[in-house]
């Protein structure tokens, strides 16, 4: 029977050939390969057969033990052992002659920078005493002349003189303190000037940092010889340094900083050396200059010379160091310390919540593996997941995840009969069926329920419809619930859906990201949840992250969902006090043992 499809008002669609309406708009977001988690919470989806030595069982714990981790302690200290041997034979063949040069090299770096400091001090020296002497000039010239004050004539002088200057901003006429009349003209206002600071030996007043109604935001030196008074942007007097890394200080006479240095070096000022610093100065006429630059390391010199000395060095520690790492490849290689990883159960379990949508209590979890580093922070899936899936360790590590989902929720299930945790299978355990063994003999003794171990698995692992068939169908006369785990990135159709016994569709994140905006996806999942309805499935959508989304399932009739929307990948112990809280405030669930919608 065809039942057409209309979201939206558009064409009708065939829910058989659901997977045509949606595989094309899907293909360019496909990633190629399926891995055990990406930046959410995403289990192991591919595995190959593998055999690795079970150890004894786990016991409840979520840091790594002392020792263990993914560079586990013996493979780390072989790791480093080898690294440190081919490291002695390369400084032994190159190290000591090495380090002689670079030494040599560095205190002639810092002779040279010396000499470089010394000539920027003198050059900002004689910039900072040429607009002096160009704006003490020009006030010479305007003192000197008779024009009657602020006449027409006096103010073109005035005009000619500070155009003809590469120092002065503004001349002005100043009688008893009050501003008479500058290049602009008479003074619509009676403005009072300050006396000088201080008078210089060939007579000129200088007045530090004045504001201006002309330059409210610009201090100015003020010189001021006779009636006149010239007026220069401090600025001026600074020589822009030659590189960023210097650190310049201008003194006027009187001890005056035009340019100060910052406080936590203005404090080493005395003297000419300060820890780390080079320091230069330059003084004449009773104005100073004071330059200063970190001093060059012994590291600086050994990165910057490197490629001058030390081709044949390297050449000889290269040699050693492959010496080394040749003898022991086979000790390192990462498939080996991956395998003692897991020989060492150096693996935690997280579970992310999954909560029912129409009264927000949680009715279970998914399993989900993560691996611990030597500091105890997780190291992300998408880094060992592609090589265990190389190499054929995901079905070991999978083994370990139900082993950890055991010793870490045990009690909790056995108390809570209508909790489930979700654990995803890879396509060799599913077609095979070593799934129903491990299984078995996992839950053994323990108290759970087979009803509380729902198993997953993607699309892709699902090829083999035969082999898929027959374990998906033991399973669920066992009791276990069975799910298609990121529905919607694979081929399914419906016509393949009925032939797999499954009581539930997880509907993939990324389809969930595009409810409520432009995305080419957008429609998918309307789709998506009427093939479920169709099969009389339970859905369950994945990577549910704002309210908006979780209204758009709920309108829908979505069952159940998982997202950061409810609550992040958490520990066992951090999933306990999750649900003891999520009781509190939603109350106890219904039955949710069985999944298979009536």
């Amino acid at each position: 029977m065809l039942i057409p499809i209309n979201p939206g008002g558009g064409p009708a669609c065939d829910k058989r050939l659901l997977v045509v309406c949606y595989r094309r708009v899907q293909r360019s977001m496909e990633p190629p390969s399926i891995v055990l988690s990406s930046a959410r919470d995403v289990p192991a989806r591919q595995c190959r057969e593998a055999s690795v030595p079970r150890g004894p069982p786990l016991r409840s714990r979520h840091g790594p033990t002392p020792g263990q981790s993914w560079y586990a302690w013996s493979a780390r200290m072989r790791r480093w052992s080898v690294i440190g041997l081919a490291l002695l034979f390369a400084l032994v063949g190159a190290g000591a002659p090495l380090a002689g040069m670079v030494y040599l090299s560095w205190r002639l770096a810092l002779y040279d920078q010396r000499a470089q400091l010394d000539a920027v001090a003198e050059q900002a020296l004689a910039h900072a005493l040429d607009v002096y002497v160009d704006a003490a000039r020009t006030l010479r010239s305007i003192s000197a002349t008779d024009f009657e004050p602020c006449s027409p004539g006096h103010m073109r002088r005035l005009r000619e003189l500070v155009v003809n200057s590469l120092a002065v901003d503004d001349l002005a006429l100043v009688k008893d303190g009050i501003l008479h009349c500058d290049v602009w003209g008479p003074a619509p206002w009676r403005l009072p000037l300050a006396p000088p600071d201080i008078v210089l030996p060939d007579g000129i007043g200088v007045a530090f940092g004045r504001l201006t109604p002309f330059s409210p935001d610009r201090p100015m030196l003020v010189l001021t010889l006779g009636d006149h008074r010239a007026l220069v942007d401090q600025e001026r007097f600074l020589h822009p340094p030659s590189a960023p890394s210097l650190r310049v200080e201008l003194r006027a006479p009187g001890g005056h900083a035009l340019r100060p240095l910052p406080a936590t070096e203005r404090a080493a000022r005395i003297g000419d050396h300060s820890p780390g610093q080079q320091t230069a100065r330059a003084e004449a006429q009773g104005w100073s200059v004071v330059v200063r630059e970190r001093a060059p390391t012994f590291a600086d010199q050994f990165g910057a010379m490197k490629f001058a000395l030390l081709p044949v060095a390297l050449f000889f520690a290269l040699i050693c160091i492959l010496l080394v790492l040749w003898l022991s490849r086979r000790r390192m290689s990462p498939r080996n310390e991956l395998e003692l990883a897991i020989r060492n159960r150096e693996f935690v379990a997280h579970y992310q919540p999954i909560v029912e949508l129409a009264t927000g209590r949680c009715v279970g979890a998914e399993a989900l593996i993560r691996l611990v580093r030597p500091d105890g922070s997780l190291l992300r899936p998408d880094i060992f997941i592609p090589l265990a899936e190389d190499t054929g360790l995901i079905q070991p590590m999978t083994d370990l995840l139900l082993e950890k989902v055991v010793a870490d929720l045990g009690e909790l299930l056995r108390r809570d009969r209508r909790l489930h945790i979700a654990v995803n299978l890879c396509a060799a355990d599913i077609v095979s069926g070593r799934i129903l063994s491990v299984l078995e003999r996992t839950l053994a003794g323990t108290g759970i329920e087979p009803q509380q171990i729902w198993v997953e698995a993607t699309e892709r692992s699902l090829m083999d419809i035969d082999g898929a068939r027959r374990t998906l169908a033991e399973l669920r006369r066992r009791g276990h619930m069975t799910a298609i785990d990121d529905f919607g990135t694979g081929y399914s159709g419906l016509t393949y859906l009925e032939k797999l016994p499954v009581d539930a569709l997880k509907i993939d994140k990324s389809f969930i990201d595009s409810v409520g905006t432009e995305a080419p996806t957008r429609h998918v999942t309307d789709h998506i949840i009427a093939l479920a309805r169709e099969l009389k499935l339970r859905i369950v959508a994945e990577g549910v992250q704002n309210e908006a989304q979780a209204v758009y399932l709920r309108r829908n009739k979505v069952e159940f969902a998982q997202g950061w929307l409810f609550a992040r990948a958490q520990t066992g112990e951090e999933f306990i006090a999750y649900c003891a809280q999520n009781r509190a405030t939603y109350g106890e669930p219904g039955q949710v043992g069985t999944l298979a919608a009536e």
